[in-house]
């Protein structure tokens, strides 16, 4: 406890790593994220499990304590209202919505909530998220926690004390490869924070964090996950079950599965020139065929990466489409 007590917070601050450094961390090493931003909601009452499971599309109602699941709300018309992350604890689910809309989702929950035993409570505010990401997190967190993070596996979830801070370690993956979110009271945020830099973690910035989110092919609350697309567009059809009861929105998502209407899909992006604007078209023989949703710059090569919707015709590998400034860009199939 010596050695943690004399770090501050200054430490956070002083802390600068190059992009290429960050970049490097979340491929090689163990990155760390502030992921505050993220939504954490807390559902406890009888109902409450069936509750989530009729209003998403994964399987709910067979999750044990300590596990956890991915599962989408959607309209009454199949479209995104968010990707959630649930967790079942021994008295409560834990929900993760997408940054900034746990307003949105709390409120979407209670207009369907009647007569059911469910108690809802944001609890964004008074707990952080740290995240840490990359291939030697778990060797990392391992050592803070007696070799406990290394038996986590995917969306499983652990009690456990870190240093003096009694956290909840999120075994989350969220950007495409080993990524561990850590839970705890907003006090001991830059307890924690210092904790980890101390351990050798580098701290990541938005900026390559979003960077690595695009290369990965990982979609995003406001950019790929709206309302304008449903969970067979983006890419999210591994976390919807076609063998559950009725949920909202069912008919539709079931309806495109089983005639194959799908028309345009999630798709990764790479320019041979410069990029362009988010929300920019995408044409071929002067035809409009997809939208751009992300891009950003690769640390490491510079190289130019985004992500978009293309109809499902130039959903190959390799497939080249123009951007509005008539550069080529090519298609990387995501699934």
């Amino acid at each position: 406890m010596g050695p943690v007590a004399r770090i501050n917070t200054d430490l956070v601050e002083s802390a600068s790593p190059t992009p290429v450094e960050e970049y490097r961390a979340l491929n090689y090493g163990a990155g760390f994220i502030d992921r505050s931003d993220v939504g954490r909601l807390i559902c406890r009452g009888e109902d409450a499990l069936d509750l989530l499971n009729r209003l998403s599309t994964n399987e709910l109602a067979t999750l044990e304590i300590g596990s956890g699941a991915a599962t989408v709300l959607t309209t009454n018309k199949g479209r995104i209202v968010d990707l959630l992350h649930v967790y079942q604890g021994e008295d409560r689910l834990t929900v993760f919505t997408s940054p900034g809309n746990q307003a949105r989702v709390a409120e979407w929950i209670d207009f369907y909530t009647f007569v059911e035993d469910v108690l809802l409570e944001d609890r964004s505010i008074e707990t952080a998220m740290l995240s840490l990401s990359g291939p030697g997190s778990t060797s990392l967190l391992d050592e803070l926690t007696a070799g406990q993070t290394s038996l986590l596996g995917v969306l499983k979830r652990l009690s456990v004390d870190i240093a003096g801070v009694q956290s909840e370690v999120y075994r989350s993956d969220y950007l495409g490869s080993i990524s561990y979110d850590i839970v705890v009271k907003a006090g001991d945020k830059d307890r924690l924070s210092a904790i980890f830099l101390d351990k050798g973690a580098v701290a990541v910035g938005a900026d390559t964090v979003e960077a690595v989110r695009v290369e990965r092919g990982i979609p995003a609350f406001g950019n790929e996950l709206t309302e304008d697309y449903n969970p067979h567009e983006a890419n999210l059809v591994h976390h919807v079950s076609f063998s559950k009861g009725c949920y909202i929105g069912q008919e539709v998502v079931a309806r495109l599965q089983t005639y194959k209407k799908v028309s345009k899909f999630l798709v990764g992006l790479r320019w041979d020139g410069e990029d362009t604007a988010t929300g920019s078209f995408l044409t071929h023989d002067g035809k409009r065929m997809g939208v751009v949703t992300s891009t950003a710059r690769l640390p490491l090569t510079g190289e130019i990466v985004g992500l978009g919707y293309v109809r499902k015709e130039f959903v190959a590998e390799g497939k080249t489409v123009a951007d509005e400034s008539g550069n080529d860009v090519r298609v990387k199939v995501l699934v």
